[in-house]
């Protein structure tokens, strides 16, 4: 078979004669411009070159692709950290209970004018004895702590039941009065290992209970 003949054009410029100008009366010429004489006309000329298959695919085949540089690893993306929240309001702290460092229910009971606390204390079982003890450190510690007070009863079980541990009692809703009023109170009260007398002792006064109250919690008016 024969190979095909690829046929691409060319083109050359040849110039061609300036056709001759015509010459005017000389009385004419001398009035009017010579004419311009024309341009130059360029011919266009066809020239054949003849391609074989190899030389036309050479002619016409896309350059090679450049090569790509190599893909850098990608940088591990950076996680910002989390946005923390501004705290929100803390809870107030619980007061602080009151921890006396010295103990006066002993003291008191020696008095001669507690000679007949004394004799009912001896009456009582151990465990009411020493509920009794407790409510009068209460009594003497709140006294010495606020002179405006004047407590003459404590009812250790108002809002809640006190709790006896071995020699501790915890009474988180007890009571006291003063003045015709009654106040809430908490105290934690440590006994000595026979239970006659007290060795540790604090507390906590909390709010006024109000009058209407008072019936529900056993809170007698008069002692």
């Amino acid at each position: 078979m024969r190979d095909p003949v690829v046929v691409t054009l060319r083109t050359e410029a040849s110039p061609w004669g300036i056709s001759t100008a015509v010459v005017l009366h000389a009385l004419m010429a001398a009035m009017m411009p010579l004419p311009k004489p024309p341009k130059r006309l360029e011919e266009e000329r066809v020239s054949v070159d003849i391609l074989t298959p190899q030389q036309f695919e050479a002619a016409t085949k896309p350059p090679p692709p450049a090569l790509e540089a190599p893909a850098l690893p990608e940088a591990p993306a950076t996680v910002p950290p989390p946005v923390s929240s501004p705290p929100g309001p803390q809870p107030p702290a619980a007061p602080a209970m009151i921890r006396p460092t010295e103990m006066l229910s002993a003291k008191t009971l020696a008095d001669p004018r507690s000679r007949q606390a004394r004799a009912d204390l001896a009456t009582f079982a151990s465990d009411e004895r020493m509920v009794q003890l407790c409510n009068l450190e209460a009594m003497d510690q709140i006294r010495r702590w606020r002179t405006d007070f004047q407590p003459e009863r404590v009812v250790p079980y108002a809002t809640a039941e006190e709790k006896i541990t071995g020699t501790t009692i915890a009474a988180n809703g007890a009571a006291f009065r003063s003045r015709r009023n009654w106040y809430s109170l908490k105290f934690r009260c440590q006994l000595a290992g026979d239970g006659e007398s007290v060795v540790g002792f604090e507390f906590l006064v909390g709010d006024l209970v109000p009058r209407e109250k008072w019936d529900e919690l056993g809170l007698p008016a008069v002692h």
